[in-house]
């Protein structure tokens, strides 16, 4: 082939491109991402300076809750955003495949990634109430640690060969849950307590931790345990370096006006993103009023449990 017939065969091939659809979706694509990043940038401010998080644990107050990180909300965010373009993605899928029509898989995406900009609205409108809504406090009655280390410890504890007492200048465990529970051992149900519940709770509750892969040197003999439960003691410091989960309380009473708007918006988003994209299905597909009810019951119905914002 000459030189002559490729530069025809590539403009034949650039001339067939339909440019304008693929700009769309391009603009489509930065649309999505800016939201994304809106979003987080707000999550980023509630998270460092509108919550106090402190921890409600007899010998872990002197902890630091940490934080995460822009990367890690961004990461989190970015998550949470594919997953509800994905769900409202196969819903339109899964009724077009039902009816007959083409996929138009390009134009589909395009539509979706543009309906983001419901959530770059609403997420702006929440900006300036982040920033009037006062602090809030919130308490750790339950939380899960990998590698932690304890110093001048003495524990006393139960595993499955009867009661143990570790004394060590050392003590590490390479999991451990700490959390309240009564003395008769039953654990509160922290998510359907009032506010006003849980200053009586945390009095008539104490700390108790669950450890697993437990080491200490004792007379200079290393020793260890697989398991130790209900363990109870004290120590002059503790540390750890990974926070795996945690459950919390909230401690305000009131609750502004701000934090009510904030999860309006955020529910006002979520229906906005299932309007957008039931009105855009009918008019790609043209769709019958059936279907298009259908696919917004779905929609709506998936993005309340799995998505949403």
């Amino acid at each position: 082939m000459s030189k002559r017939e490729i530069l025809d065969w590539l403009k034949d091939m650039v001339s067939e491109i339909d440019v304008k659809k693929w700009l769309r979706f391009l603009r489509g694509l930065a649309i999505f991402i800016i939201a994304i990043l809106i979003l987080s940038y707000v999550t980023d401010y509630v998270l460092h300076y509108k919550i106090e998080m402190i921890f409600g644990l007899r010998g872990f107050e002197g902890l630091t809750p940490a934080t995460p990180d822009f990367g890690s909300i961004v990461a989190a965010r970015s998550v949470q955003s594919i997953i509800t373009l994905f769900i409202i993605v196969m819903a339109m899928l899964l009724v077009t495949m039902f009816t007959g029509k083409d996929l138009n898989l390009v134009k589909l995406l395009t539509l979706v990634f543009h309906s983001f900009i419901i959530v770059a609205i609403f997420a702006s409108l929440q900006a300036p109430l982040a920033f009037q809504v006062p602090k809030a406090s919130f308490m750790i009655v339950d939380v899960s640690f990998q590698n932690v280390t304890f110093k001048d410890a003495n524990l006393v504890g139960m595993t499955p060969e009867g009661e143990i007492q570790i004394s060590a200048d050392v003590v590490r465990v390479g999991y451990l849950r700490v959390f309240r529970a009564y003395p008769n051992l039953t654990l509160p149900d922290w998510s359907y307590l009032q506010v006003n519940e849980v200053e009586n709770v945390l009095k008539n509750t104490r700390t108790y931790m669950n450890m697993s892969g437990v080491t200490w040197f004792e007379e200079g003999v290393e020793k260890a345990s697989d398991r130790v439960d209900l363990c109870t003691g004290n120590w002059s410091d503790v540390s750890y370096q990974r926070l795996l989960g945690r459950t919390s309380v909230r401690l305000s009473k009131d609750i502004p006006l701000q934090e009510y708007l904030l999860s309006l918006f955020s529910m006002l988003s979520t229906v906005g993103l299932v309007v957008y994209n039931t009105m855009g299905f009918k008019r790609l597909y043209e769709a019958s009023w059936k279907a298009t009810i259908v696919v917004g019951l779905i929609m709506f119905i998936l993005l309340m449990f799995f998505g949403g914002f």
